[in-house]
């Protein structure tokens, strides 16, 4: 390992990243995007590229993606049936519209010319027409524009700010007239249009029900395109996603599951019949969430897979969570036995596609990524190499590669986790230990790379982090485990693993240190209340007072009051209190930093102000407090770069000064 350097912070700016890996129709390429870090303008930029599926030669890049005053996103490629087209999303010409791109040569033409950025876009089985997803024209124009009238209950979110009060609708595109024709309405959003195979019918997800903003739970619906009738499929008994037709167009694939809004429900993966019989569940046994995946902030990747259907519609394909990894299974489209189709140890797939060669053979590409790789795309079960992008930063650096083991928990749960060395680690020697707690709290850390982990193992510092209760990938009964429980099982699962590694011969238990984000931030804050057992602590994106996020939160009123069993303000106002991280505030004197974000709607900065000020208040903790103007809960993940590389300076610098 001599000739290689440790890995530096600003290196971030070399990553790459691929993302959403699209079969073309004959079976022999793969069209994906390439996000890359565009350091002086300080975002990122995506383009198309294609790659040969049996990897016979590099990919080649299909759109423009040089230096230029704006910073080009290309996204959402997607084949014309025929292989000759491919339709994408760009914001080159201002908002996200459809573009062409001919793939017998040519430059990409904009198709679609809407007000607002367009969406979700499917080609029709004959490719005259693309349908897509996009917000109904303003009616009249806002004549005030200091004033803002707000009549929803869901009125904002994260990303995205106060939400447009203007629904989200089906549209489609004529490629010969560019004629736009609006195909469903109604004051609720409409969204993941698919086409059936004779092109007489557009799947699409709605919620509809008058109860809507209380219950928000979307259906599977069906619109007619010649009369314009619908009729909707599933019973709004849960949330329904991700709509996907038979080869046969009699039935549609979806993920979903029938529990209401309720924490740590796992994603099932129905079939449902247009004669109206009632919906299949065929992954009920299987005690799995479909449709997940493991954490990263090193991925780009803005595809969201649904089912792919095999071409002869006797099986269906999708992504699922098992520990610590994310492969593709199989299904019997009749139900029967799960069978993992593409995946290994230490492998985790962010997203795919399954198209058929000339033989009728199932193509598999798919984003793959390890502890070691943010990702590359891949071809077929043997997992045949397409891309290597990151290939000259990983060759000159040395990585920290991870250990897995598993512990007892609280009540003797089996509780997986992973540690990682320090970089230049030396037998005999003893080293402080970062313990990293991941969001959600049904978020999965396992085999995905952690650029922030890799770095502190750079530092000088191991890394510990662990799938408590609560996470995903292990059945609905440990995802529900810390449901009405936050602060209990969950904390104590964490204590014993760090119990477990203080005892390992390399750490040293005086030098342990403590981070999370989100619910990560929670825990940090609940821990740094019960315990001094931490040397400092850095709380991001954090919760400190549950009861006031009920009502400011973008997801508060319905999401933390589902994870904390159903309570409301006022039923249970000394339970909820009792479960936040302020009251605790007295018994603090862990040095903590607080990282957060001023356009964080998930976790608002109202959160880390009440924490800072109780703790500054108290006087008996070091207390540091860094805002960084202009980002939302996605900081760590997609963030500008340059805030990117200062967050984790100061999260580093926070345990080096406290570092001895």
């Amino acid at each position: 390992m001599a000739d290689k350097r440790k890995l530096s912070s600003q290196d971030l700016y070399s990553l790459k990243f691929v993302g959403d890996p699209q079969v073309s129709p004959c079976g022999k390429s793969v069209a994906f995007t390439l996000t890359t870090v565009d350091r002086e303008k300080n975002g990122y930029r995506t383009g198309l590229h294609l790659v040969p599926a049996c990897g016979s030669t590099p990919a080649r890049q299909l759109t423009n993606i040089e230096p230029g005053e704006k910073l080009v996103r290309d996204s959402s490629p997607r084949w014309s049936p025929d292989g000759t087209k491919i339709a994408f999303l760009s914001n080159r010409s201002g908002k996200d519209q459809v573009w062409i791109l001919p793939m017998n040569g040519g430059e990409a033409w904009r198709l679609s010319g809407m007000e607002d950025s367009v969406s979700e876009i499917a080609w029709s089985p004959n490719g005259n027409t693309i349908a897509f997803t996009c917000r109904e024209p303003a009616k009249k124009e806002i004549t005030n524009k200091d004033v803002r009238v707000i009549t929803r209950l869901r009125y904002k979110a994260n990303g995205t700010g106060f939400t447009d009060p203007r629904p989200m609708h089906v549209y489609s595109i004529s490629l010969e007239t560019r004629a736009v024709k609006q195909v469903t309405t109604g004051d609720w959003e409409d969204s993941c249009p698919a086409w059936s195979p004779d092109g007489t019918k557009i799947a699409f997800v709605s919620c509809r029900e008058p109860d809507r903003e209380l219950r928000y739970y979307p259906d599977v619906w069906v619109l007619d395109v010649s009369s314009g009738a619908t009729s909707k499929l599933t019973g709004g008994l849960g949330p329904c996603s991700k709509p996907a037709w038979s080869p046969c167009g009699k039935s549609i694939a979806y993920a979903g599951h029938t529990q209401g809004e309720t924490g740590g429900a796992s994603d099932e993966l129905f079939v449902v019949g247009l004669d109206g019989a009632e919906p299949k569940s065929l992954t009920a046994e299987f005690d799995r969430s479909v449709f997940d995946g493991v954490g990263s902030d090193s991925r780009y990747d803005k595809a969201s897979p649904g089912p792919v259907w095999s071409r002869t519609g006797d099986a269906i394909y999708f992504l699922s969570t098992d520990g610590g990894e994310t492969s593709i299974y199989r299904v019997p489209a009749t139900g029967g036995r799960v069978e993992k189709v593409v995946g290994k140890q230490g492998l985790v797939v962010t997203s795919f596609d399954a198209g058929h060669d000339e033989a009728g053979n199932v193509v598999f590409a798919y984003n793959g990524g390890t502890q070691l790789n943010p990702g590359d795309i891949f071809c077929g079960t043997s997992m045949k190499h397409l891309t290597r992008v990151n290939e000259d930063l990983s060759s000159s650096i040395e990585l920290s590669p991870h250990e897995r083991f598993v512990y007892a928990g609280d009540q003797g749960w089996t509780i997986e986790g992973w540690t990682m060395k320090p970089v230049g680690f030396e037998q005999g020697k003893r080293y402080p230990v970062i313990v990293e707690i991941h969001g959600g709290p049904s978020s999965t850390v396992g085999e995905g790379f952690f650029f922030e982990y890799q770095l502190m193992a750079s530092r000088g510092y191991g890394v510990f982090y662990m799938n408590f209760r609560g996470s995903h990938g292990y059945g609905e009964k440990f995802a529900k485990g810390i449901i009405g429980d936050w602060g209990g099982g969950e904390y104590r699962d964490v204590m014993a693993g760090v119990d477990h590694i203080a005892g390992l011969p390399w750490v040293d238990p005086a030098r342990l240190y403590v981070t999370g984000g989100s619910f990560g931030g929670y825990e940090t804050n609940w821990i740094v209340g019960q315990t001094d057992r931490f040397r400092a602590a850095v709380t991001q994106r954090s919760i400190s007072n549950m009861y006031t996020k009920y009502g400011v939160s973008d997801i508060g009123w319905y999401g933390n009051r589902a994870g904390m069993g159903g309570a409301d303000l006022w039923d249970k106002e000394d339970f909820i209190m009792s479960r936040s991280p302020i009251r605790y505030a007295p018994n603090v004197t862990t040095p903590i930093l607080i990282v957060h974000s001023e356009e964080d709607l998930r976790c608002p900065m109202e959160q880390a102000e009440q924490w800072y000020v109780a703790l500054k208040r108290l006087g008996k903790a070091e207390v540091e407090f860094v805002r960084f103007a202009g980002e939302n809960h996605e900081l760590s993940r997609s963030g500008k770069p340059h805030n990117r590389v200062e967050r984790l300076e100061r999260i580093i610098g926070w345990f080096d000064r406290h570092n001895p």
